[in-house]
């Protein structure tokens, strides 16, 4: 059987590999953003972090300097809830980083001229 012409390079084969990794990394995104009904815990001052289930106390090793300046800019109080925003957000940009490079090894690199466009219809972002 020959690949037909929407078939990644490799054929069928190569074209439900991807598939399957990508249904996985889609249901680890969307598991990562619905919370049980009744397992809610309340978005910080922020509103960015969300509702992700019930709370599980765990110990964290972090270096002095750096737990004393959360402290400082937060309290001791909004300590936990800081370092959960920042935990969550660095899971959805590991979970886009994956996407991304599943996309790169299954349609190669975006073109340059894309880019360019994109960089000229947002010229503010980085």
């Amino acid at each position: 059987m020959s690949a037909l012409p929407n078939d990644p390079p490799g054929g069928s084969e190569r074209g439900r590999d991807f598939t399957e990794r990508l249904a996985l990394l889609l249901s680890q995104y969307r598991e990562f953003g619905e919370p049980e009904q009744d397992d809610v815990v309340a978005a910080g001052s922020s509103g960015n972090v969300r509702s992700l289930g019930r709370a599980r106390k765990v110990s964290v090793s972090m270096p002095e300097e750096l737990t004393a300046a959360v402290q400082r800019r937060v309290g001791r109080g909004a300590f936990s809830q800081y370092v959960t925003d920042a935990v969550s957000r660095q899971l959805e940009l590991d979970l886009l980083a994956e996407l991304s490079g599943l996309l790169d090894a299954e349609h190669g690199p975006v073109p340059e001229e894309f880019l360019a466009e994109a960089r000229a219809a947002w010229p503010d972002v980085e």
